[in-house]
């Protein structure tokens, strides 16, 4: 593990303590609940972490305010509002930082309904293979961290790798794996497996 973006680490240590909870949608739905009148602006924590709807500093009290300013994650709107650049989803009992929709970013990190799949799919794999051990695991394109963070947490003596070519996704997975109480997994920059070296038992990509 390397060095950690605190700030966003405590931001989701409070959203945890305060039991946010988002499941995300599809951009397209996303689209179609945002453009609804009543949802102009955020009146609560999904709102606010959850859909990226635009909110008044209020909304969030002074604790998570600071943090996301601490942590270059505020934008201003012409309206006087604020905006968070980054988002909070739910997977199983962890939370994951990742980038606010509109991902139009050319370094956005994404996690929608494909990650939710995507992690059905390696814990049905796990569960078809019980008992055989994991000893290193890459997880190429990592994104946010979900695939390597859910092997990691289902065999802890497994050296996962958490590889991608971009260095927000990889601040985005430390703060994850950190959050989630997970020591095993490896964060390096790595276009594919240039990084690393050797034999896997396993390799993930989305």
């Amino acid at each position: 593990m390397g060095r950690v973006n605190r700030h966003l680490l405590r931001l989701g240590q409070a959203l945890h303590a305060r039991a946010y909870h988002f499941t995300t949608v599809t951009p397209l739905t996303h689209s179609r609940v945002n453009a609804r009148s009543e949802n102009a602006w955020a009146n609560d924590l999904p709102g606010v972490f959850g859909w990226s709807r635009p909110f008044q500093r209020e909304t969030i009290g002074e604790e998570l305010f600071g943090l996301l300013d601490s942590a270059n994650a505020l934008l201003e709107t012409p309206d006087g509002g604020w905006l968070s650049t980054v988002r909070w989803s739910s997977l199983g009992d962890e939370l994951y930082v990742h980038s606010r929709y509109p991902t139009q970013d050319e370094d956005a990190v994404f996690f929608g309904p494909d990650t939710y799949r995507f992690a059905q799919a390696i814990e049905q794999h796990l569960r078809q293979q019980p008992g055989k051990p994991l000893h290193r695991v890459a997880d190429i394109g990592c994104g946010a961290g979900p695939g390597a963070l859910l092997v990691a947490q289902a065999d802890s003596a497994a050296e996962v790798f958490a590889l991608d070519i971009n260095p927000l996704a990889l601040e985005y997975t430390e703060v994850n794996a950190r959050l989630a109480g997970i020591g095993n997994v490896r964060v390096l920059r790595s276009d594919l497996l240039d990084a690393v070296s050797g034999q896997f038992d396993l390799i993930l990509s989305n």
